[in-house]
């Protein structure tokens, strides 16, 4: 739980990571083991999107490698 100052008021800003089953468990309560689970699928989910999103857009893939430095850009 982090507060934070806006426009001089403080608010409260909760964390909350949703299980697999649904149920809301703060971020603060989690144990160890449900962030792991969590990052897990995260990671996986974003990868597959990723991919996806790559794979219809090969354009966008190549920008990935080009820099100022090496004059593509």
């Amino acid at each position: 739980m982090a507060a934070k100052k806006s426009r001089g008021r403080e608010i409260t800003v909760v964390g909350i990571l949703i299980l697999e089953d649904g149920t809301p468990v703060p971020m603060d309560e989690a144990t160890p083991e449900q962030i792991e689970h969590f990052r897990e699928r995260a990671t996986a989910r974003l990868s597959a999107v990723m991919s996806a999103y790559y794979t219809h857009h090969p354009e966008e893939y190549l920008k990935l490698g080009r820099t100022k430095d090496n004059g593509d850009v």
